[in-house]
């Protein structure tokens, strides 16, 4: 017969360890997958949050007097769970924004449907690119890494013991939009060389062949030679995912940082 007894103050402090790890759960990607049940995500996080409870997370005496006060540890768990969350999934929108550009460049922008994973219209090569990534990430066993990240997170964010530094999250949130747009077009960078090549001779053939409607001829070369690009410069996306692993863990580490209580 299994006696196992434990106090309240033990129940509220495990009911933010869920609390941090189900709202990560929520917002990491690979574990966010919509079309998971929700069920699984939650009996994930109970089982996580017990273990890290049991095992890993340092035990601290919370300091609250009233209910209000202990919301208060809630409402900054449940946050430091989805920044945390959030600084390795906001890489995943990278691959979007090279989507978009590429579509608009290679004249695909008007295909859009929707996408389960995200639940929002994306289009082709968007769509394309990131379930590639996704794929990449569960073979390199990059969630493992996303995983073993945020229980080591412990150490460095106490349970009960957040503090939030406004100017550390925005300097990083800064320094990933100046990281995004360069990593995008870095990626993005072949198409459009091929695309500049072919609207050049486009131009070219209009002046030499006015007789010719080069808006009905050049979309269909335009597709065919933008297909093309996109199955020559697919076996870049091992390389463009150390790009974003990278980016990924730069992210991790500074909005770590910016919840340090050190």
């Amino acid at each position: 017969m299994i006696n196992y007894s434990f106090s309240i103050q033990d129940l509220e402090f495990y009911l933010l360890v869920v609390t941090r790890v189900s709202c990560f759960v929520f917002a990491a990607p690979f574990f966010s997958t919509q079309n998971v049940p929700r069920r699984v995500k939650v009996g994930f996080s109970l089982i996580v949050a017990f273990l890290l409870y049991r095992y890993v997370v340092p035990h601290y005496v919370l300091h609250y007097n009233t209910v209000a006060g202990y919301a208060v540890l809630v409402i900054k768990e449940a946050t430091a769970g989805l920044l945390l969350g959030l600084s390795t999934n906001l890489c995943m929108y990278i691959m979007q924004f090279v989507g978009t550009l590429s579509d608009m460049d290679i004249g695909l922008s008007m295909v859009s449907f929707f996408d389960p994973v995200t639940r929002v219209n994306t289009g082709f090569t968007g769509t394309l690119y990131q379930y590639s990534f996704l794929l990449i990430l569960c073979v390199t066993d990059m969630y493992q890494w996303i995983l073993r990240a945020f229980v080591d997170s412990y150490e460095l964010i106490p349970t009960g013991r957040i503090s939030f530094d406004m100017d550390s999250l925005t300097e990083a949130m800064v320094s990933f939009m100046t990281e995004y747009i360069v990593i995008g077009f870095r990626i993005f960078l072949p198409i459009f060389g091929v695309m500049l090549l072919l609207n050049a001779v486009l131009g070219i053939m209009a002046k030499i062949a006015p007789q010719m409607n080069m808006f009905s001829v050049g979309m269909q070369i335009k597709i065919l030679v933008g297909l093309g690009t996109l199955f020559l410069t697919m076996n870049m996306l091992p390389s463009i995912s150390d790009f974003i692993f990278a980016e990924m863990k730069v992210m991790f580490e500074k909005f770590a940082g910016g919840m340090s209580a050190l």
